[in-house]
């Protein structure tokens, strides 16, 4: 099964945060990033936002530089996030009126995927949580949630929708903060087209081990889409991809070719000061040197140690591979 590589257009701009909200370098137009990441060796495809990067306004121009460029659009992440109007939620907004834009922005987006070839949208609500005690009506926020998210899958079966889960940023709690909780949400929506988007770093900043997170989601059938990156566990870093948690990539990824994943490994980092292009290159390479390492231990031998229950001596064996 041949791995598929992507990357978010995003590393490619100006990287700003609340520091220096300009960027650390200067930001380009979304078609030469389309053109950088091309030049990634090992790269197929890139993430875009809706309305962020690809806009309706630029949908032709953004569609013949995937052309030109032989890129495909992997995903469509649906910006719920980055407007004043979402300050107080999207899907969950105490709002009605507010609701019903998120779930229409949403829809649109599931429709630029399907222009795009994506056939999928990726829905990350940073904005639906709270900040303090007394802030929000728990069982009402989680109908909303429910209640939005099957209007949205509902809208076009052919399209899937991949919810994100982050425990919080830009709000101190986020609704959707791990992946149980995740694959609770997309369970009681109960359409076979909505799953869940595991970002590494989330996942980490949740206290989570990843590959148990895949394996809980693969085994309901609902892994549907995957970024990668790397942090320190207190933050969402978006660092180089096993830059920190290198065991954990490694069974990380064994864990991906047991269950049989064969969606995108997408690059979701935000090279603040590094030259994006390196960052993506580097990290596309760490993952082939993981996946070339599983292959070189044997599934089947990761299998036997692993029903033997001795950590150690499976560690040993992972050790004598990588540092003899």
């Amino acid at each position: 099964m041949e791995t598929k590589f992507s990357a978010g257009v995003w590393a490619f701009d100006g990287c700003g945060d609340r520091f220096l909200l300009s960027g650390y370098r200067d930001g380009k137009p979304v078609v030469e990033r389309i053109k950088e990441a091309a030049s990634i060796p090992g790269l197929s495809g890139v993430e875009l936002n809706y309305p962020a990067d690809v806009t309706d306004a630029n949908l032709d121009e953004v569609e013949e530089a995937l052309k030109a460029n032989n890129l495909q659009a992997s995903i469509i992440g649906v910006d719920h996030s980055g407007q004043r109007k979402w300050q107080f939620g999207s899907l969950a907004a105490a709002d009605a009126s507010i609701r019903g834009e998120a779930v229409t922005l949403a829809q649109r987006g599931m429709d630029v995927a399907a222009r795009l070839g994506a056939n999928q949208v990726n829905i990350w609500l940073g904005q639906d949580g709270f900040d303090y005690c007394f802030q929000v009506d728990y069982l009402k926020a989680w109908r909303w949630l429910v209640e939005s998210l099957k209007e949205i899958a509902g809208y076009r079966s052919d399209v899937r929708v991949c919810v994100e889960y982050k425990p919080k940023e830009p709000r101190t709690h986020a609704f959707i903060n791990n992946a149980a909780k995740a694959l609770l949400l997309v369970q009681e929506v109960g359409l076979d087209n909505i799953g869940v988007t595991i970002d590494v770093g989330h996942s980490l900043n949740a206290g989570e081990n990843v590959a148990e997170a895949l394996a809980l989601l693969a085994g309901h059938g609902k892994m549907f889409h995957f970024h990668f990156n790397d942090n320190y566990r207190s933050w969402d870093d978006d660092l180089l991809v096993g830059s920190v948690h290198l065991v954990e990539y490694i069974e990380l990824l064994y864990w991906l070719q047991k269950v049989g994943y064969d969606g995108w490994y997408s690059l979701d980092v935000f090279p603040y000061r590094e030259d994006p292009v390196q960052v993506c290159r580097e990290s596309i390479a760490t993952l082939k040197g993981i996946l070339n390492l599983i292959e070189r231990l044997g599934i089947n031998k990761l299998d036997e140690l692993i029903a033997k229950g001795d950590a150690i001596a499976t560690l040993s064996f992972i050790r004598q591979h990588i540092l003899p």
